[in-house]
């Protein structure tokens, strides 16, 4: 049975694939990617399979992608999950970032692949650091769920700019805490105005990285936690 979520993605996995650049992969567009797209959009499904079919067991990533929407969402042909992720990882595995995301919403959901929250937050690591904004966003919302340790599954997080958002200090010599508890050993003082990096929480606690700058001895950022209502979002 067809998950919602590959009806509710289809329309923007389309409206990616016509608007979306990808250097990398658009140096020379095949006449037959074009062709097909052409037939989508007209409701020829059958035509547009014909076209990326031969594309994408040649390699082609963005006919790889498309072709796996068509599995997915049964448009000309029965559904298909299972075939339309062996499509997708094709295209994952050559870059292409929509197809990295596809890859990890399928291990989210389990839906023809089975469910592996492990390779669902590489996948998406490898489609935010192309700038995918709804991996990035998905991302940040599994580190603020309590029941998914997302820095232990993928500590490089830490070191992507893009991952949780800028704080600044708001109190004079805030007590920053080792676990999220005021029964918890103090690691570090911060002025007002201090900028941290807040990468999660839990309850009314908030995870940060403190810059090394910001502390006294040190060579390296500092993983912490302080009370939530002692940070506030730096909105631009």
């Amino acid at each position: 049975m067809q998950g919602a979520w590959f009806t509710k993605l289809l329309g923007a996995g389309l409206l990616l694939a016509l608007s979306c650049s990808r250097p990398a992969l658009a140096i020379e567009t095949p006449s037959g990617f074009e062709l097909g797209m052409n037939a989508l959009l007209e409701g020829n499904f059958a035509e547009a399979y014909c076209q990326w079919k031969p594309l994408a067991h040649q390699g082609h990533a963005e006919s790889q992608y498309n072709l796996g929407w068509l599995y997915a969402n049964g448009n000309g042909l029965n559904v298909d999950i299972r075939v339309a992720t062996d499509w997708w990882q094709k295209a994952a595995e050559q870059g292409h970032a929509d197809a990295q995301f596809a890859m990890g919403l399928a291990h989210t959901t389990g839906e023809g692949i089975g469910k592996d929250l492990q390779q669902a937050s590489h996948w998406f690591v490898m489609a935010a650091r192309q700038g995918h904004r709804d991996a990035r966003e998905i991302l940040n919302r599994l580190n603020l769920d309590p029941a998914v340790d997302l820095l232990a599954m993928r500590p490089e997080l830490l070191h992507e700019s893009w991952f949780g958002w800028t704080g600044v200090i708001a109190g004079k010599r805030v007590n920053i805490r080792e676990k999220p508890s005021t029964q918890s050993s103090i690691v570090a003082k911060l002025e007002n105005g201090v900028r941290v990096r807040v990468l999660g929480g839990t309850g009314d606690w908030r995870q940060i990285l403190i810059p090394a700058a910001e502390l006294e001895q040190a060579s390296e950022p500092l993983l912490a936690w302080i009370y939530h209502s002692l940070v506030t979002q730096i909105t631009q």
